[in-house]
Formats: C-alpha cells, sequence, structure tokens
C-alpha cells in the first residue's frame, strides 16, 4: 500500500505524517488536515511508522465520534499522543526541520498534495448524490456505497489528486487478498490484517471485477466533473482468460426436475404456494426474481382477451433494473391451466396487496431473497446445483430455447425486458401487440414437462 499519508518536503529533510481529519470531525476539531515530523530520514522506516500513525489515528477518530461527549480532544492533545507513540519506536533521525505543527497554514505545497484537491470521502458523497439525484436503485447505490468505503478502507482520508497509477495497481493487489464476507466472519479487523490471514477464501473474480469498475466509475465521473484530470485505477485489472464455459441455462433433464414433483412437495404441501408459483411464472417468462416478488395482485389483468403481467415500478415498493424492463407480459397458457388465476383470486379474497404475501421486502435486495435462498437450497437437494446454475438460470433457458426455436429476436427482448440496441427500434418499432407476443414467443416455451393440474 503506498504511503499517500507520508509527506517529503525536500531531500535532507524529515519525513512528515499527515492525517486529513474526516469531514464529521472537522467542527470539532477545527481543522483540516495536520501534519507531524517523523524525525526520520529513512523512506523505509518512515513508510512504517507512517502507517502505524495512520492507524492509531483512524483508531482515535472512531473513539471521539463514538465518544464526542465525554472525549473532549484538540489537536496539539492529538499530536501528543501521536508523539508519545513515536517515542517508543528506535528511529533513524537527521538533520531535523522545524516541527509542523501549524504547516497546513503555510503556502507550500508536498510533493504528493494538492490544495485545491478533495478528499476520497468528498469525492465519494457527492458521486452518490449525483446517482441519487439520477433516479439509481437503492441496491445499486448501496453497492456504489460498499466499494467507495472500502477504497477509503484501502487508501485513508487523502486528497484524490495524490493518488498515483501506483495506487490502482495496489488496489487490485489488496482486493485479490481479500477474504470472501469479510465484515461478517471478520468484523472489526482492518484491511491491513485481512491481507494478511491465511487459508481464507477469497472473494470471487467476478466480485473483485465488480469493485473496480464502481471505483473506476467513480474516478471517470470526477473527470467530466473537474475534481480530477485522471484516473489512476481504469485499465489496471486485468482480464483473465477464460478455459471453462459456464453452462448458465437449465438442459431438458434439470428442468425436468427442477419443475417436477419435488417442487409441488417444497412449496404447495408446505403451505407456501409462492415457491411454486413464482418459479413457475419464472420459467415460463424469463421475468427476473425480483420482478415476480413484487407483484401486486392488481398487476394480473386481462387485455383484450388476453391475461397478463403488469411488470412496472409504478410504486414506492418496487423497481424495475432499466426502463426497457417496464412492460406487459402475455402468461402462458399453461400457467392459466395450471390454476394460477384461481391462486390470484384467493389472494385478492384475502384483502392483500401484494400478490405473493409471504414474501418480505429487504431493503437492499427487495422482495425476492427468501425465494433465492431457497431455491439454492431446493437445486442442492436435487444435485443440480453448481457454478452458473441459479434462480436466474431461468432467465438463460428461456433465451436458450427461444433462440432453438428460431423466434424472432426482438420478440425474445420484449419478453425479458431488454433493450433492442438501436435507436430504430428502441424508438420507432413500439411494443409489439399482446397477441403477437403470446402466439410468436410466449407459447414456444413448451418444455414438454408433464405433471398433474393443480386443483
Amino acid at each position: 500500500m503506498s504511503s499517500t499519508y507520508l509527506v517529503h518536503r525536500q531531500v535532507g529533510s524529515s519525513y512528515l505524517f499527515r492525517s486529513v481529519i474526516p469531514l464529521d470531525l472537522r467542527p470539532q476539531l477545527g481543522r483540516r488536515q495536520f501534519q507531524l515530523s517523523l524525525r526520520c530520514g529513512i523512506l523505509k522506516q518512515a513508510k512504517s511508522l507512517s502507517l502505524h500513525l495512520h492507524h492509531l489515528t483512524q483508531n482515535l477518530y472512531d473513539q471521539i465520534r463514538h465518544n464526542s461527549d465525554q472525549l473532549k480532544i484538540t489537536i496539539d492533545q492529538l499530536k501528543q499522543i501521536l508523539k508519545s507513540e513515536l517515542a517508543k519506536f528506535d528511529v533513524s533521525p537527521i538533520v531535523d526541520q522545524l516541527d509542523v505543527d501549524s504547516a497546513e497554514d503555510s503556502n507550500q505545497s508536498t510533493t504528493n498534495t494538492s490544495a485545491g484537491s478533495i478528499t476520497l470521502s468528498e469525492l465519494s458523497e457527492l458521486f452518490l448524490k449525483s446517482r441519487i439525484n439520477r433516479g439509481f436503485e437503492a441496491k445499486t447505490i448501496k453497492d456504489y456505497q460498499d466499494s467507495n468505503k472500502l477504497l477509503l478502507e484501502a487508501f485513508g482520508e487523502i486528497p484524490i489528486d495524490s493518488l498515483k497509477h501506483q495506487h490502482g495497481r495496489d488496489y487490485i493487489d489488496i482486493l485479490r487478498q481479500l477474504p470472501s464476507n469479510r465484515t461478517k466472519k471478520y468484523p472489526g479487523k482492518s484491511i491491513k490484517e485481512l491481507v494478511q490471514m491465511k487459508n481464507a477464501d477469497l472473494i470471487s473474480q467476478r466480485t473483485i471485477t465488480k469493485h473496480v469498475e464502481r471505483v473506476s466509475a467513480l474516478f471517470n465521473w470526477a473527470i467530466k466533473q473537474g475534481y480530477t484530470n485522471q484516473n489512476v485505477f481504469r485499465g489496471k485489472l486485468e482480464s483473465i482468460r477464460k478455459t471453462i464455459v459456464v453452462e448458465k441455462h437449465f438442459t431438458k433433464q434439470e428442468l425436468d426436475l427442477v419443475l417436477g414433483d419435488a417442487l409441488k412437495a417444497e412449496s404447495l404441501k408446505q403451505g407456501k404456494p409462492e415457491r411454486y408459483w413464482v418459479t413457475m411464472i419464472a420459467a415460463y417468462s424469463g421475468a427476473r426474481l425480483n420482478e415476480i416478488c413484487q407483484l401486486d395482485t392488481y398487476d394480473i389483468q386481462q387485455h383484450s382477451g388476453i391475461w397478463v403481467m403488469n411488470l412496472t415500478g409504478d410504486s414506492e415498493d418496487k423497481s424495475i433494473k432499466t426502463h426497457a424492463g417496464n412492460r406487459i407480459v402475455p402468461l402462458h397458457p399453461r400457467l392459466l391451466k395450471l390454476g394460477f388465476l384461481n391462486y390470484v383470486q384467493q389472494i385478492r379474497n384475502g384483502d392483500h396487496q401484494k400478490l405473493f404475501p409471504n414474501l418480505k421486502k429487504m431493503v437492499s435486495t427487495g422482495y425476492g431473497t427468501l425465494i433465492s435462498r431457497w431455491f439454492d437450497r431446493y437445486l442442492k437437494r436435487l444435485g443440480i446445483k453448481k457454478k452458473g446454475k441459479n434462480f436466474h438460470s431461468f432467465r438463460h433457458t428461456v433465451v436458450n430455447h427461444l433462440t432453438s426455436k428460431q423466434v424472432y429476436e426482438p420478440f425474445i427482448k420484449e419478453l425479458i425486458g431488454h433493450s433492442h440496441g438501436t435507436l430504430t427500434m428502441d424508438v420507432y418499432g413500439g411494443r409489439k401487440p399482446l397477441e403477437v407476443l403470446l402466439n410468436e414467443c410466449v407459447v414456444k416455451l413448451d418444455y414438454g414437462i408433464k405433471s398433474d393440474e393443480i386443483r
């Protein structure tokens, strides 16, 4: 990890430790940053000392934050604590310079900071506000928050203009050494402690890629807004050549198992009809898990004699992934034959608003969390759980099946809620008539699975 809290003004002088005070503590401490002489002229030793002081100051900031009523501390007292800590180490001094208790008030610039530069936390706050204002989903906002927080943990509260390309390379190295589910499995451990752990299950390449993509998006936005002129994280993660093709759709044999008698045993016979119907709807529509689980009873309607489900984000407790995801999907005849409309009427008679009242909305994952967890267990019990096989596999299955039937591609995209990808089709093509979408696309999902109707 590059020592960005380490400052060196000129050859022959001691290194300085620099700490940027968190935004929420600046009113209390009355300063934006402070510096302290390490009284050391050896780079390797100075890096070690500054890293130690950095972790100590972060702990002190946490103590001040959590005990603001009882713990009244000044910058001078904070420096005295750090000086006492430094006294414990045997350092190699050179001709020392003037102590820099008020160095931030001078007009001199350091070699690794810019006076007008905003900090990582300030940039993160501004970026997240812009995402919220643009109407991004709560889950997407949380994903960005998690990645930004990890970046702050890795490099501390530093000016963004002090970031160098080495930081980008260091960030990739840190991600590759991080254990999975770190906040749940190892609460309280610092990044330094985590990357030194042995035999821990590490985060996946997919997770690494997502973190890097989000951080890169953060700095691309910062460049456009004029906060900085470079993105040191762009291009640092080199793609890994895939040698194994992961089959994500269900095969005919797997689909027979998933939609067979075991499904009724896992759902209807246990008084959990939502498991059965959410699974069947996904198999015969390709709709996303949360799109199905958040349905209201009034979303099942009849248009021109065709029964449909209305997949839209038309209320505060609903969300649709993309604009193209707002759509009306004809119900497959098999769902009607199995008695889906009877189920809908039963729920309406119970004065429920939600079509699946047993499902509760989770803050970041929506209504589909319980179904997703159950379905993973279900696949394991069927003996077909493997990499790439999960509830989302229904979407791959639908696309794979319809493609093999040579169904017109725009119909498939219309069904699953994907943009057509061209201005002509998206703007001028318009929605396909329901009768056409039903007869030329939906009914082609004929998997040949035989099971008793539900009475």
